[in-house]
């Protein structure tokens, strides 16, 4: 679906990074996070919210293993460090009519799983299997759990990525602001992502040839013109 994008998407955002040592973002080539000297407290919430968030997305992977007659801690090792995104999202108030443009078009998230907070405003909306397109609307106790194409890839489609859009408000509501702050859980970038064996079967084919997360990563990043 993103190569089909034709309008940009109507938002703007932030990227809160993992924190490491020094050396560590050398070895992982990973960059440092900004610092927003103007607000004392941002930096200082979202690395919680991120540590959080990340301590959350590797529990509920150690269930999917085991739905999957992995090992509890299989993703462990791939995701402590792996190159997650906090990512706050302002949509801005439509200030005329788009043309063509939405939020976010319809697309699936590239990583593992998406975790997703109850949004301010709402507008979120994913893709059944009977190809409708359904309101998703997380309650204030609740998380939206998106899997993303690493983790589709890797099942085989046994896990399918969650396709999702955020949608234009009525008129009426153009000039109210939303927010949104997904955290994208991704592994390191050699791990790999070739389709699990126990995935594989007479009537499900593997369906992907063989490649790291870095290698999709950067392969789906050119695709979306990102680079």
């Amino acid at each position: 679906m993103q190569k089909e994008k034709k309008h940009g998407d109507l938002k703007e955002f932030w990227h809160f990074g993992q924190y490491l040592d020094d050396d560590e973002y050398t070895k992982f080539n990973y960059p440092k996070n900004q610092i927003v000297t103007e607000l004392p407290k941002f930096n200082n919430i979202g690395k919680k919210v991120f540590q959080s968030l990340e301590k959350t997305a590797i529990y509920v992977l150690r269930a999917i293993s085991l739905y999957l007659d992995l090992e509890e801690d299989h993703f462990d090792k791939y995701v402590k460090k792996g190159n997650s995104i906090l990512r706050p999202i302002h949509y801005p108030p439509i200030q005329t009519k788009p043309k063509g443009a939405e939020r976010a078009a319809a697309h699936g998230d590239i990583n593992l799983i998406t975790l997703l907070m109850g949004a301010q405003g709402r507008g979120l909306q994913v893709l059944t299997n009977d190809g409708e397109w359904i309101d998703a609307i997380a309650k204030d106790d609740e998380i939206v759990i998106n899997v993303g194409d690493m983790l589709s890839r890797y099942t085989n489609n046994k896990l399918k990525s969650t396709i999702h859009k955020v949608i234009n408000p009525p008129k009426e509501l153009w000039k109210k602001s939303r927010y949104s702050i997904p955290f994208f859980l991704h592994p390191i970038g050699t791990m790999s992502l070739n389709v699990l064996d126990s995935c594989i079967d007479e009537n499900n084919p593997k369906k992907y040839e063989d490649i790291t997360a870095h290698e999709f990563l950067i392969q789906r990043l050119r695709d979306i013109g990102v680079l």
